[in-house]
């Protein structure tokens, strides 16, 4: 019979991700398949001529049927498929390969749809231990108020008694009260999120929009926004809500909208770009910069031009002793959502949050296969806020309106980079091993555990490199440290092979 008999006509590949074609490569290969670490398992599904027996690791299974599931390891896994024709003549194999990643934090999905209307622009915070929502856009401006203690049950309270509704507020938790500016500048606050009491209807806000705000030194912060048509760059504090005192009329910063929350961190407030944005999307201007301040009067820019991208509407938080930076729009000079996530102890250097496995994502044709872990879309101007040590995010705008949410644990030190898994002997190996999230904020350090003497790795950066001698398949364990004893460790089997 020809080798046409034991041809594999269509490979799938079956788990928790749902349904994936495997793409069939020369030499009797298939493309690699990465899945992310809450992958466990995997089936297969071959379809080859009628009558042609079908082996997946020595096991027969049905032509044209669904496997029974095989456990992933972290990493490397090998699958070989053997068919034979009809008449026992001709025989095939073929091997693929399904790398499952090691564990880091991911993003999971707590709730997609949240009982409140989709929306961005709401104010949030947090108070009696319950995350908060206040208004924003659903397309219309709205007033409600949500709340809920893990993200998943909600309840509605009574609405901020505004006539214009809430729309990108400051909004603050402040001496055992909620206090929320609405669109008008209006300020109110309450002691229980049911009794709305109006604390100012002529503060200096009256009519500015995209202020920014925060709770500094025992006093609210307000700064920045536009009213009239016109920009600003002052700092107002007030102990009450009622009296305000102008800290400063001209910030060093330049005049412009406040399009997310300033930070309370290390003692300073803090402020992240922002820009200047019309009655249409054009022209658009963004800033990336980064100041702070410890009274508010003498302002420190860090740097210029931060690392993520300018943008407005993004989404800001202090988490894990480190500032973030998350989400966000521009319309030039393209007009796109952002869906990337930054942090940083000093403001200076940040670093990109990116979920494992997201290195092995194809930019371009059928392979690799890759299951990724799942992830909010982009967009921008959603809620963020944190609860029981978890980064919470909530709704925004891609349209349609979301109101998903989502979450984000990070325990401790840990590492966020995946290991190669292989190498060839006599060629030079290396892996940018990478752990952070130490409580103290201190950079992790790096040591290596039961190696073999050809592996090294750089005790400051984490590269790890060497050259093997022979092939070699066992274990290698990185391990993540800092000066307070806190640890982290990365265990992965390497896979060095002869050349063929």
């Amino acid at each position: 019979m020809s080798d046409s008999s034991v041809e594999i006509k269509k490979l799938m590949a079956h788990g928790a991700f749902g349904s994936v074609k495997m793409v069939a490569m020369p030499r009797n290969k298939y493309a690699v398949t990465y899945v992310h670490n809450e992958i466990d398992s995997i089936s297969f599904e071959a379809e080859a001529d009628p009558g042609a027996k079908v082996f997946l690791r020595d096991v027969m299974i049905k032509n044209g049927v669904r496997s029974a599931e095989f456990p992933l390891d972290c990493g490397c896994n090998t699958f070989d498929i053997e068919t034979i024709s009809p008449d026992g003549q001709v025989r095939r194999n073929i091997e693929f390969k399904v790398f499952r990643a090691l564990p880091s934090p991911v993003w999971q999905k707590v709730i997609e749809h949240a009982p409140w209307k989709p929306r961005d622009s709401a104010g949030e915070l947090v108070f009696n231990d319950r995350i908060w929502l206040f208004g924003g856009y659903v397309p219309e401006t709205v007033s409600d108020v949500w709340s809920t203690d893990n993200g998943i049950d909600w309840i509605q309270h009574k609405s901020v008694p505004s006539s214009v509704g809430v729309d990108i507020p400051v909004a603050l938790n402040f001496k055992d009260k909620i206090f929320v500016f609405d669109v008008a500048g209006i300020l109110f606050a309450t002691k229980d999120g049911e009794n709305w009491e109006t604390v100012s209807d002529n503060s200096p806000f009256v009519g500015r929009r995209h202020m920014g705000g925060v709770v500094f030194q025992d006093k609210m912060w307000v700064m920045g926004g536009v009213k009239d048509k016109i920009l600003y760059n002052d700092v107002w504090s007030s102990q009450d809500g009622v009296n305000w005192t102008l800290e400063t009329e001209h910030a060093p910063w330049c005049k412009r909208q406040i399009h997310h929350t300033p930070l309370v961190y290390d003692n300073k407030m803090w402020l992240f770009g922002g820009g200047v944005m019309g009655s249409s999307y054009f022209p658009f201007i963004a800033y990336n910069d980064v100041w702070c301040t410890s009274d508010g009067v003498n302002w420190e820019r860090k740097t210029a031009n931060a690392p993520w991208a300018a943008r407005i509407w993004g989404s800001t938080a202090v988490y894990k002793n480190r500032m973030w930076m998350m989400a966000g729009y521009r319309s030039e000079p393209e007009s796109r959502h952002f869906g990337d996530v930054w942090y940083s102890t000093d403001g200076v250097e940040w670093t990109e949050f990116k979920q494992h496995a997201s290195e092995w994502k194809r930019e371009s044709g059928d392979v690799p296969i890759s299951v990724t872990a799942s992830l909010w879309q982009d967009r921008h101007e959603s809620s963020v806020a944190i609860l029981n040590d978890t980064l919470y995010l909530m709704g925004g705008m891609i349209w349609p309106l979301k109101n998903d949410v989502w979450k984000l644990k990070i325990e401790g030190l840990c590492f966020l980079t995946q290991p190669r898994f292989e190498g060839y002997a006599d060629c030079l190996y290396e892996y940018n091993a990478f752990a952070d999230f130490s409580k103290s904020g201190q950079k992790a350090r790096y040591r290596l555990i039961n190696t073999p003497d050809w592996l090294k790795i750089d005790n400051i950066t984490g590269k790890l490199e060497g050259i093997p001698p022979a092939p070699y398949h066992s274990s290698v364990v990185i391990e993540a440290y800092d000066d307070f004893g806190e640890t982290a460790k990365q265990e992965y089997t390497l896979h060095i092979a002869s050349l063929d």
